[in-house]
C-alpha cells in the first residue's frame, strides 16, 4: 500500500503529520525555586547599586569643585566670610550615625521575615531620619553664608543640598515601607525591600562623613 504525497492529503492531515514531527521541549520544574531573594540575587539590589553609583558621583564633584575653588582665595573662607559653625552640623551627623542602628535591626528582621520587628524598627528609623532632616535645615544657616555670596558658599550650599536630596528620598522611602507594614498590605516582596533601603541607608550615612569633615573641619586644620 502506497503513502499518499504530501499533494494529495489533506490540509489537516498535513498539519496532524507536522505537529507529530516537531520534537517536543522539555518542561522545566521551578516550583523549587524561592520566591524571595535577598542582596546580589535581587534585581532592585542592583538598582540601588546604580543609584548610588550616580549619586556618589554626583558628591564627588561637588567636594572637588569646593576644593577647586579653594585656590583662587588666600584665605579659606574668603575674607569676611566667618567660619562655619560645629554645633548644628556635628549634631546631624552623630544623629544620621544613629540611624545606623534601627537600620541594621530591620534589615535583619526582613532577612527573618520577621514583620513584627521590621515595622518597629522601620517607624523608629524613619523618626530618627526625620530629625536629622530637620537638623540640615538648621545646618544651612550654620554654613554662615549665603548661597550666592561667593564661590565658597555656593560650593558648600550645593554639597549640602546633594546630599540633602539622598536624606529625603530615604525618609520618604523608610517611611512608606513603615506605613505599609503598618497597614497590613506587605508581601514578601516588601521584605527584600526593607533591605534594600536599609543597604541605602548605609550609603546615605557613611557617604556624608568626608563632606562633614571637609565643609567643617578642612578650612580650620588649613
Amino acid at each position: 500500500m502506497t503513502t499518499p504525497s504530501a499533494r494529495t492529503m489533506r490540509p489537516v492531515d498535513r498539519a496532524i503529520g507536522t505537529a507529530l514531527e516537531r520534537p517536543t521541549r522539555a518542561a522545566l520544574d521551578v516550583s523549587d525555586l524561592p520566591t524571595v531573594v535577598f542582596g546580589s540575587r535581587d534585581l532592585i539590589w542592583w538598582g540601588t547599586i546604580g543609584f548610588m553609583i550616580v549619586e556618589g558621583i554626583t558628591l564627588s564633584i561637588c567636594l572637588i569643585a569646593y576644593v577647586y575653588v579653594r585656590r583662587n582665595f588666600d584665605a579659606w573662607p574668603p575674607h569676611g566670610t566667618p567660619m562655619p559653625s560645629l554645633v548644628a552640623p556635628t549634631l546631624s551627623l552623630a544623629v544620621l550615625l544613629a540611624v545606623l542602628i534601627p537600620t541594621r535591626l530591620f534589615d535583619r528582621a526582613g532577612k527573618r521575615l520577621d514583620e513584627h520587628a521590621v515595622r518597629l524598627w522601620l517607624w523608629v528609623a524613619t523618626a530618627i531620619t526625620a530629625v536629622a532632616c530637620v537638623l540640615r535645615f538648621l545646618e544651612f544657616r550654620a554654613v554662615n553664608v549665603r548661597w550666592d555670596s561667593n564661590a565658597y558658599g555656593s560650593a558648600v550650599w550645593m554639597t549640602l543640598i546633594t546630599h540633602f536630596t539622598l536624606l529625603i528620598a530615604d525618609l520618604f522611602e523608610s517611611g512608606t515601607l513603615a506605613l505599609i507594614f503598618t497597614l497590613g498590605r506587605h508581601e514578601p516582596k516588601h521584605f527584600v525591600d526593607a533591605t534594600n533601603n536599609a543597604f541605602y541607608t548605609y550609603f546615605m550615612v557613611l557617604v556624608w562623613v568626608v563632606p562633614y569633615l571637609i565643609i567643617y573641619w578642612m578650612p580650620r586644620w588649613l
